[in-house]
This record gives C-alpha cells, sequence and structure tokens, in this order.
C-alpha cells in the first residue's frame, strides 16, 4: 500500500527492522519504497545502510529529505536473525550533520523526518540546519507546527490515524518560508479513496480480526484447560468422585429419580443420628470409600457425601459410553446392607426403591 501512495520518502523506523535487514531491502526494491536513513549504518563500516537522504522537485522547489532514527528505539527482530551484530543506530545529530551540506547544495528546502519522539526532535530543531522537522514515533498531534530554533516542527500522530499536511509559501531565493499552514485530518473510516488499497486495507483489517478473535479463543481454552485440571486435581483427591452435580448435566432424569431415594440423603440420616463423625458409619452414607466399615478420616469433602451415583457407577474419571459403567448388583449393595447393619436386606426388594 505505501508503494502504491507514491511517497518520496520514507523515514526507516525500528519496526520496519524487525524481520531483519534483508526482508526490509527486498520489499523496497519490491514496491519502490524511497527508504531513507542517515544514522542506520552497518556496524563494521559505519556506512549508512539507505540512502541517507533524496532530493525531490515539488512545484519547482528542490526539496532534500533526510531520515534519522533515535539510538533508543528498541528493535525487536520477529524472526531469528543477528539483527544486532549486522547494523547499528549512530546518533542522529552526528551522522545528519555529515549529509547535511550536500543536501544544502542541492535542495532548496531541507526537511529532516525524525523518527526520535517529541525530545529527541526537539534537541535535533534547535542543532542542525533543517527548515522542517516532520516527528515520527510520537502519538501527539502538532496540526499548526510551532518554530523551535528557527526551524518548523509539525507531527500527526502515529499509526496513520491522520494524515498530516503542511502548506509552505517560499520566498523568491526559495529557501526562506514566509508563510506556512498545517493540519492534521483523521482518515475516514471509508478508507482511502483508491479501490485496490481499500481492498487491501478491508483484508488487513479482516486478518487483524480474526487473529485477535483467535487470540482470545487461545486464552479462553487456556483459562478453560487450567479450570478443568484444578477441577481434575480435587476429583483426584476425594478419590476420583465427581459427584451427582456432574452426572445430572447429560442424565437428569435419572438424577431426578435418584433424589427420590434414601440413597440420596443417606448421610443427612447419620448427622440425625450424631453419628457423622463416626469412622465406623461414614464409610457406608458417603461415595467412593473402598472400606465401608472404617474411615481413617472422617473430614469427607461434601463432594461425596451420600450413596451417588458413582458409587455404584464407578468413577466419573473412567466414564464409559457404551452401557459397561451399569455395575449394580447384589454383591455390591450387600458392602453396606450386610446383616449386622441391615439383617432385612432383600436385594430385589431395596433395588425397586432404593436405586433410581
Amino acid at each position: 500500500m505505501m508503494g502504491m501512495m507514491d511517497y518520496d520518502a520514507i523515514a526507516v523506523g525500528e519496526m520496519d527492522l524487525a524481520f531483519g535487514r534483508p526482508f526490509l531491502e527486498e520489499m523496497a526494491e519490491k514496491y519502490d519504497l524511497p527508504l531513507i536513513s542517515a544514522n542506520v549504518v552497518d556496524h563494521k563500516t559505519k556506512e549508512p545502510i539507505f540512502d541517507p537522504y533524496v532530493v525531490r522537485e515539488v512545484d519547482g522547489v528542490r526539496v532534500g529529505f533526510v531520515g534519522v532514527i533515535s539510538p533508543e528505539r528498541h528493535i525487536i527482530a520477529q524472526v531469528e536473525t543477528k539483527l544486532d551484530s549486522k547494523l547499528e543506530i549512530g546518533d542522529p545529530t552526528e551522522y545528519t550533520s555529515k549529509v547535511l551540506p550536500e543536501v544544502r547544495e542541492q535542495a532548496d528546502l531541507v526537511v529532516l523526518l525524525s523518527h526520535t519522539g517529541i525530545e529527541t526532535s526537539e534537541f535535533l530543531a534547535e542543532d542542525l540546519d533543517v527548515d522542517v522537522l516532520v516527528v515520527g514515533h510520537y502519538p501527539a498531534i502538532q496540526a499548526q507546527p510551532k518554530e523551535i530554533g528557527g526551524t518548523l516542527v509539525a507531527m500527526a500522530g502515529s499509526k496513520s490515524d491522520r494524515f498530516g499536511i503542511l502548506d509552505l509559501t517560499l520566498g523568491p531565493e526559495g529557501g526562506e518560508i514566509l508563510r506556512h499552514e498545517g493540519d492534521a485530518i483523521r482518515l475516514m473510516a471509508k478508507g482511502p479513496e483508491v479501490a485496490e488499497i481499500t481492498l487491501m486495507a478491508q483484508e488487513a483489517d479482516r486478518r487483524e480480526k480474526e487473529e485477535r478473535r483467535q487470540k482470545q479463543l487461545a486464552a479462553q481454552r487456556e483459562r478453560e484447560a487450567a479450570r478443568q485440571q484444578e477441577k481434575t486435581a480435587k476429583v483426584q483427591d476425594r478419590g476420583g468422585v465427581f459427584g451427582a452435580e456432574s452426572c445430572k448435566a447429560c442424565h437428569e432424569p435419572v438424577y431426578e429419580s435418584w433424589m427420590e431415594t434414601p440413597h440420596a440423603t443417606a448421610f443427612a440420616t447419620l448427622a440425625e443420628a450424631d453419628a457423622w463423625d463416626n469412622p465406623d458409619c461414614i464409610g457406608c452414607h458417603v461415595t467412593g470409600i473402598d472400606d465401608k466399615h472404617f474411615v481413617d478420616d472422617v473430614n469427607v469433602a461434601p463432594e461425596v457425601w451420600n450413596v451417588q451415583c458413582e458409587e455404584c457407577h464407578g468413577s466419573g474419571l473412567q466414564h464409559a459410553r457404551d452401557g459397561s459403567y451399569v455395575t449394580i448388583g447384589e454383591e455390591l449393595c450387600r458392602k453396606c446392607h450386610d446383616s449386622e447393619n441391615s439383617p432385612d436386606f432383600d436385594f430385589e426388594t431395596y433395588y425397586e426403591y432404593g436405586v433410581h
């Protein structure tokens, strides 16, 4: 898109270098991007990697554009690359001063594209012999440029939110600025008027929204996985018992039927008899206890109170969907309904009202 917009000059910023120098050089050549930077230099030769400046003629006026970046801007590489060993960012004042005499000889007006933020830009405006300074890497807006040390300083925000305009009226010799007027126009939501750019922008927007959605889904899945792990850990701590409420989600009619049986209130009857902490009684009134006639730890979790689904069907951790989990039988019942605790037990009679 930047290539289609036909810029006269583009100052390199740290984000442009995030994928490495070879990639940026390839893109510049492919899309005819006039990248400039006076102080992004080779770490060995100390020579600029890009053209330090360009000179363009605008309405008969020769305008020289110089690009600089602040050494404080950190390049965060997005790919495996020895980026720091291939280039370095030099002092902007030093490197700009080296090329300014050449630019002055060729241009009537000198514009410094300063990707440095406002503070460094203000220092550069005072220290360097430039006519106009455009601030980059800074979110503030200076629609009407201000004058610092004889230099007009303008900025139109960041991230292409606004389109900066600076109209200059020069004197007959070309270098003297007689009048100036600036603006920072917010770009309309409908996008540029060029149909091809509009389609590209819409596709980029679609991809960004999809990436954001995928990140949200991934975060949601991560939270859910953590919640499940925590839940599973708790289940493991109580002998693998999820509890009847978990079964209810898929087996509500069976759950409601079970709620009408004595098994659903087995722990309550134990409490009514003031035997809720009796290790000889608890095992038969809760779920998931192997030794029904003696419990070492009487502080059982509420999730295992009463004789629930998993007492007969096994832990939900081994839940089967082929019917094989139905394990009800007389032998299972007699673990608690033995001759001592339930002398009148009759499996057929108890089964009718005691299960579900």
